[in-house]
This record gives C-alpha cells, sequence and structure tokens, in this order.
C-alpha cells in the first residue's frame, strides 16, 4: 500500500524533472537567439555608374576691352573706356544682342612699366560679359570681334563658356541610373554565387564629372568643364545590398 509520503515525494521528483526541462529548453532557445542576433547581416558592396551625353543651351561670353593711356592720362583714359563701351554696347544691340544680357563690371587701371622700369602709363581696362541663349548668334561676333574693335581699342581677355539650364533634372536622373547599374552589377555577382540580392541597405553618390566628350579628366572634387558646347556627365553610386 502506497503511502501519501511516498507520493508526494514522486511529485515532487516529476515536477523538479519538468521544470528542469523547462530551463533547459529555454537555455537552449535563448542560445540560439543570441547566436543569431550576433551574425553579420550578409550584404554586398557595389559601385554602380551612369554616363549621358548632352548639349549646352546656355553661353558665357566674358570679355575686356582696354586703352593705353599715359602715366598723365588717366582720367581721360576712364572717359576714353566708358565711350569705348557705348559703342561696343551699341555694336552689340545692331548685332541682336539684348541689352538685358550685357552685364558691365567696374573698370581698373593697370600701371604699364617702360623697359627700364619706370612707370610709363596705364591700361584702362573694362571687363563685361554676355549671357545668351542664342549660342549661334553670340559664337559668331565672339569668333570675330574685330569688326567691333575700332579707334585704338583692344580686346584684352575673351571666352566663351557653357552651361546646360537642366543640369539639376540631369543630375537627378543620372543618380537614378547609377543606382540601378550598381544593383544589376551586384545580383550579377550573387547570381553567379546562386545567391539572390535583396533590398539595398547604403547608397551613397559620389561627385559629378562633367568634361568635354573623351576626356578622361576626373577629380575628387568633381568636374564642370565650361570650355565645350557638346559634354559628357558621370556619376558613381556606392551601394550596398541585403543578400537573402
Amino acid at each position: 500500500m502506497t503511502t501519501d509520503t511516498g507520493r508526494d515525494g514522486r511529485s515532487l521528483l516529476l515536477a523538479a524533472a519538468v521544470l528542469s526541462a523547462g530551463v533547459l529548453l529555454g537555455a537552449v532557445a535563448f542560445g540560439a537567439f543570441f547566436h543569431s542576433a550576433r551574425q553579420p547581416e550578409r550584404t554586398i558592396a557595389v559601385v554602380g555608374a551612369a554616363t549621358r551625353s548632352f548639349t549646352a543651351d546656355i553661353v558665357k561670353w566674358r570679355l575686356s576691352i582696354s586703352r593705353l593711356v599715359g602715366e598723365d592720362g588717366l582720367q581721360r583714359g576712364f572717359e576714353q573706356i566708358h565711350d569705348d563701351v557705348a559703342s561696343l554696347r551699341a555694336a552689340l544691340l545692331a548685332a541682336g544682342i539684348p541689352d538685358s544680357a550685357i552685364t558691365l563690371q567696374p573698370p581698373s587701371a593697370q600701371p604699364q612699366y617702360s623697359p627700364q622700369g619706370g612707370r610709363s602709363g596705364y591700361s584702362i581696362v573694362q571687363p563685361l560679359y554676355i549671357v545668351s541663349t542664342d549660342i549661334a548668334q553670340v559664337e559668331g561676333i565672339a569668333l570675330d570681334p574685330g569688326r567691333f574693335l575700332t579707334g585704338g581699342l583692344a580686346l584684352e581677355y575673351s571666352q566663351l563658356e557653357y552651361f546646360y539650364s537642366g543640369i539639376a533634372e540631369l543630375k537627378h536622373a543620372l543618380l537614378a541610373d547609377a543606382t540601378r547599374d550598381a544593383k544589376a552589377r551586384a545580383e550579377e555577382i550573387a547570381g553567379s554565387a546562386g545567391g539572390r540580392v535583396g533590398n539595398v541597405v547604403t547608397a551613397r553618390a559620389g561627385v559629378f564629372q562633367i568634361t568635354e566628350p573623351y576626356s578622361t579628366e576626373v577629380s575628387s572634387y568633381g568636374v564642370h568643364n565650361t570650355s565645350t558646347r557638346a559634354k559628357e556627365i558621370t556619376v558613381t553610386v556606392h551601394g550596398e545590398f541585403r543578400l537573402e
């Protein structure tokens, strides 16, 4: 005949066994979770790139006209350069350049010296620039300036610079292209190893390189070449993608 004391002992042993098993299973589950949490996320890092050709639609013509005057002719020189600007402006207007496209900058007087080292006079320099969307018209004038320079007037400096009014939109589109290229490269690499590419983890854009066509010019700070009408723009995107 089983006593109450015996039954109580077996119950306690059973309860202890169940508790021990629960503790063991909990420790195993926690260990598996902890191990999983410590596992580094599987990712792949690639660099995508995109390039587009485009044509500038704005031209900026920087130029300076000058006159030489004697050492005592400084005041007269500024008066002459003022008249020269008026004549040049009239000629540009007659050639079809609107007055709103012409911007004057402050004139300056640069000392000139004789071979013996003494000051012989001054070069009065008047800088100005013209901004226009009629590139062909401005190029035609800038490449043949002699017809506007009369009466002792000299062309001190002349340079054409080309810009594109849609550059912001073009940069956005190029970033999208470079990001797609980065993902395509990641898929090629992962696919060759039997993996699949998931969502992007991080993405960082490089600087834009705007160069003349077929140029190898690059800079860590970016390039914006304005010397040619035809241009190429390139950007890279450093992307990291999750592997599934």
